[in-house]
């Protein structure tokens, strides 16, 4: 998803060799060198205001425990982040300690090309495991190209779900109950369209709101005690997507599109401008994650919710997990830096961070120290009540784009395709899993 960008501008790189060396050979008679030893370079991915400020917030006090460490901080939105880290990290210009993304793509490649630092260590010194839980965890672990398991590579700040949004008052001036099975979820779509009014806000010129969408539908029919066959593929083990539930997903989604059931001149609207629409009235249903609630909560009319499972689902799955991982980088050279880095992720992934990051309305993935008083807003309580339900019955689903280095990419240029109708479901499928097969047999 795009995010509006705090940045700091960077040198062209034959420009900034150039800079490096002056600033090196005018302080090498004094012994010094060009950046302290207590810097440390920061990239993280909160460019929303909310969240931007919780980050600010946390640096200022990990510097304050820290005398003499400074903090440089780069903020990148999440797509601006795939695109530069790896290449920064390679070239020498990028940072000691990040956020990335899971899966092939991102995570995956690096580990590959030993761009980032297993922090195994520091989660036996500082005792993640006992903050998050294995399955968690799991996600940040890689084997070569084997996703799931071996060394870990990070942690996460923040928890995740894919829900629905509404909004309350739409809702009952439409004179339509919260839907409690998949089936009563499609009646009330039918009605609200019949009614005139937008059943879903939609935007699909940029971000992923689309690809949310049909994962969450399609994940919200799996039982979490049928959940190996999702698992396999994301995690590299085999299978294909080409399967019914995914087929009928993408068939449900191009019928929304095609038949009214989205907001006019979605095509043309982001997904960030449509969760503006959305806070403003528009639109009664919204499918999307938990990284709004700070924007979200400006309108109490919207609550948040699980997309409704249908009839024999006990336990359904839901998309999610964790936000970008801290991870530690190649870039830290020497031990002290390493631990440096190590430390700076501990206050990152602390019992504090999480009570911050909940005071400021968002979902930690730490869980809240038993005398934390945060102040919870509604949607939050609903949050942490679902991320306590999905934990417990092992629930959590998967990003579809974590299955390939390329499907994330994959599924962009496809999905405007499949909203207009210019392929039919079965054919968007077919893009995906051709692309997964062509992973898997770069990897044996």
């Amino acid at each position: 998803m795009e995010r509006t960008v705090k940045s700091i501008s960077i040198l062209p790189a034959y420009r900034l060799k150039a800079a490096v060396a002056l600033a090196g050979a005018a302080l090498l008679s004094f012994g010094l060198s060009a950046a302290r030893a207590d810097d440390l370079a920061v990239w993280d991915d909160q460019t929303y205001e909310g969240q931007s400020a919780v980050i600010e917030q946390l640096n200022k006090e990990f510097e304050a425990s820290h005398s003499g460490v400074t903090i440089k901080r780069t903020a990148r939105t999440f797509d601006d982040m795939k695109l530069t880290l790896k290449l920064a990290v390679s070239a020498g210009d990028g940072p000691v300690v990040t956020k990335v993304n899971q899966g092939a793509g991102d995570m995956g490649a690096m580990v590959k090309e030993g761009l980032l630092l297993p922090v195994d260590d520091y989660i036996r010194k500082y005792g993640w495991d006992k903050r998050q839980s294995d399955s968690v965890l799991a996600r940040d672990r890689w084997d070569g190209p084997k996703f799931g398991v071996g060394k870990t590579y990070g942690i996460s700040g923040l928890a995740e779900i894919v829900g629905l949004y509404y909004n309350k008052k739409i809702l009952d001036e439409a004179g339509i109950a919260l839907p409690k099975t998949f089936e009563e979820f499609l009646a009330d779509l039918d009605k609200l369209k019949e009614k005139g009014v937008a059943p879903f806000m939609m935007g699909s010129a940029k971000q992923h709101l689309a690809l949310h969408m049909i994962g969450a539908i399609d994940q919200a029919h799996i039982d979490a005690s049928n959940r190996a066959e999702l698992d396999d593929l994301i995690y590299g083990r085999g299978g294909t997507w080409n399967t019914k539930g995914n087929i009928e997903s993408a068939k449900l989604v191009q019928k929304w599109a095609q038949g009214g059931y989205f907001f006019p001149g979605f095509e043309g609207i982001s997904g960030d401008d449509a969760v503006q629409l959305f806070i403003s009235g528009q639109g009664a249903f919204l499918i999307s994650g938990t990284w709004y609630f700070g924007d979200m909560q400006h309108n109490p009319d919207i609550g948040f919710m699980a997309i409704p499972a249908p009839k024999g689902i006990s336990k359904p799955l839901s998309v999610g997990g964790v936000d970008l991982a801290w991870a530690i980088t190649s870039l830290a050279k020497d031990k002290a830096k390493q631990d440096l880095a190590g430390d700076y992720i501990d206050y990152m992934v602390s019992e504090k961070a999480a009570e911050t990051w909940a005071n400021a309305g968002y979902l930690p993935a730490t869980s809240l120290a038993a005398d934390a008083k945060p102040k919870l807003t509604p949607l939050l309580t609903s949050g942490i009540e679902m991320w306590k339900t999905l934990n417990a019955n092992d629930a959590l689903g998967h990003y579809p784009d974590w299955s390939s280095p390329t499907m994330l990419k994959t599924i962009d240029d496809n999905t405007p395709l499949l909203l207009s109708g210019n392929i039919t479901p079965e054919a968007f499928v077919d893009a995906m899993d051709k692309d997964y097969q062509a992973y898997l047999k770069g990897t044996k």
